[in-house]
C-alpha cells in the first residue's frame, strides 16, 4: 500500500519561498509627523550642547582664569556622567515610563545648559557639565528608542535623518561660540540657542503622549539581550571610536602632516563634520527603501577608510582637505545604522538596547582618544593614527560575520 505524496506549494527555480521579504506587504509609507519632529529637535539640540563644550570650556578658562586641570575635570565628569547615564536609563524608564523621562531629560539637558552659562565659578560650572551628561545622554538614548518604535519599517531612514539634523546641530555650535568669543561675556549666550530649541520643543509638543508609541513589548525596559545584539554593539562601539578618535587626533595629524599650526588645523578639521552632513542627508535618501542597511554600511567603512587613508599619507593641504570631506561623508552613516541594526537584534526590547548601545557609545568615546593618546605619546601621532585603520578593519570583520548568521537564529530581525 502506497501513501499518496502530499504535495506542497511549488516554487520556481531562482525564486525565494513566501518568508522571504518580496513576499512581504509593502513597508507603509515614511511620515514625518510630530513625533517625528519631537526627536528631530531633542536630538539636534542636545548634539549642540555636546558640540560646543569644547569651544565654551576654552572661553570658560580664559575669562574665568581655570588651569588646565579644572578644564578637564569638566570634561571627564561629563564623560564619568554619561557612563552613568547609560547605567541608570532602563532602571528610570521602568520607573518614569517614556512620557516623564522624556521631558524629564529635556528639562534637564536645558538646565544644564543655562547653569553651565551662566555660573561664574567652578562650584556652579562643574555640576552644570554632570547635569549635562546624566541629562543630555539620556535624551539621546530616549530619543533613538523614540523613534525607533515609532518608525518600526523605516528605522533606519529615521534615525540617519535625526543624526543629520544632528550633524547640522554640530556645524553650528562652535561656529557659534567661535564668534561671539570676541565679546566680552556675549559667548555665553550661545547656549541660549539649545535652551530655546527645548522650550520649542516643549510648546510643539503639548499635549502629544509618548507612552503609546510602539507596542507594550517593545518599550520593555528588562530581560536579556542575544548574542547577535553584542556582536552589533560591538560593531557599533567600535565605529563610535573610529568618528571620535578622528574628531579628537585629526587635528594633530594635520599639524604632524602638514606642519601647519594648531587654530588652522582645526579649522580645516570643519570639512570633517562638513562630510558627515553631507554623508547623513545623502544616507536619508539611500536607505529609504528598506533591506539596503547593511550594504550601506559596509560602504561606508570602505569610504572612511579611503578618506583617513589618504588622509595618513597625505603632505599637501588640498589633498588632506579633500580627504576629510570623503571621510567624513564615510563616517556618516556609521554611527545611526550600527545603532538602528543593534536595536533590529532585538526588536521587542529597543528600550534596554538603546540604553545598551547608548553605554557602549559612551565607552568606546572616552577609550578611543585616551588610546590614541596613550600611543602617540609612545610612538608619535602619525604611527599612533594606524590604530584608526585597525579599527575599520574590526568592524568590516564584525558586520561580515554579523552577514552570515543564519536569518533564523537567535536574535535575528524578525
Amino acid at each position: 500500500m502506497t501513501v499518496p505524496r502530499r504535495h506542497e506549494p511549488t516554487v520556481p527555480r531562482g525564486t525565494v519561498a513566501s518568508s522571504d521579504s518580496e513576499a512581504r506587504p509593502p513597508a507603509p509609507e515614511f511620515r514625518r509627523d510630530r513625533i517625528t519632529a519631537l526627536g528631530y529637535t531633542s536630538l539636534a539640540a542636545y548634539a549642540y550642547c555636546l558640540y560646543a563644550l569644547a569651544p565654551f570650556l576654552t572661553l570658560l578658562r580664559r575669562d574665568l582664569g581655570f588651569s588646565y586641570l579644572v578644564v578637564s575635570l569638566h570634561s571627564t565628569t561629563f564623560a564619568a556622567a554619561s557612563l552613568l547615564s547609560g547605567l541608570l536609563f532602563p532602571q528610570a524608564l521602568r520607573r518614569l515610563g517614556r512620557h516623564r523621562l522624556f521631558w524629564g531629560s529635556v528639562a534637564g539637558t536645558a538646565g544644564g545648559a543655562v547653569l553651565l552659562a551662566l555660573g561664574p565659578t567652578v562650584a556652579l560650572t562643574l555640576p552644570a557639565a554632570a547635569v549635562l551628561g546624566v541629562t543630555g545622554p539620556m535624551l539621546q538614548t530616549s530619543t533613538m528608542a523614540l523613534l525607533s518604535a515609532h518608525h518600526v519599517a523605516h528605522r533606519d531612514r529615521a534615525l540617519v535623518e535625526a543624526n543629520a539634523a544632528a550633524s547640522l546641530a554640530a556645524v553650528l555650535a562652535p561656529a557659534v561660540i567661535g564668534s561671539l568669543g570676541g565679546f566680552d561675556g556675549g559667548w555665553r549666550a550661545g547656549m541660549a540657542l539649545p535652551v530655546i530649541a527645548l522650550m520649542v520643543l516643549a510648546l510643539l509638543g503639548r499635549g502629544t503622549s509618548l507612552s503609546g508609541q510602539g507596542t507594550a513589548a517593545t518599550a520593555r525596559s528588562t530581560g536579556r539581550l542575544t548574542g547577535r545584539f553584542w556582536l552589533r554593539a560591538a560593531a557599533l562601539g567600535t565605529v563610535a571610536g573610529i568618528e571620535f578618535g578622528t574628531v579628537f587626533y585629526g587635528a594633530p595629524l594635520l599639524v604632524d602632516r602638514l606642519g601647519i599650526s594648531v587654530s588652522h588645523a582645526a579649522t580645516l578639521m570643519t570639512l570633517f563634520a562638513v562630510g558627515i552632513l553631507a554623508g547623513r542627508l545623502a544616507g536619508s535618501r539611500l536607505v529609504s527603501s528598506p533591506g539596503r542597511a547593511r550594504r550601506l554600511l559596509a560602504g561606508s567603512l570602505l569610504l572612511a577608510a579611503t578618506g583617513l587613508g589618504v588622509l595618513w599619507l597625505s603632505h599637501t593641504l588640498m589633498l588632506s582637505g579633500g580627504a576629510l570631506l570623503v571621510a567624513g561623508a564615510g563616517v556618516a552613516n556609521l554611527f545611526p545604522l550600527s545603532f538602528s541594526q543593534a536595536i533590529a537584534a532585538v526588536p521587542d526590547r529597543s528600550d534596554l538596547a538603546s540604553a545598551r548601545n547608548q553605554l557602549v557609545v559612551s565607552s568606546a568615546i572616552m577609550a578611543a582618544p585616551l588610546a590614541l593618546g596613550a600611543l602617540s605619546d609612545q610612538v608619535g601621532v602619525s604611527a599612533a593614527f594606524t590604530v584608526q585603520g585597525l579599527m575599520i578593519g574590526v568592524a568590516l570583520l564584525l558586520t561580515a560575520v554579523d552577514g552570515r548568521v543564519a536569518p533564523g537564529g537567535a536574535g535575528s530581525t524578525p
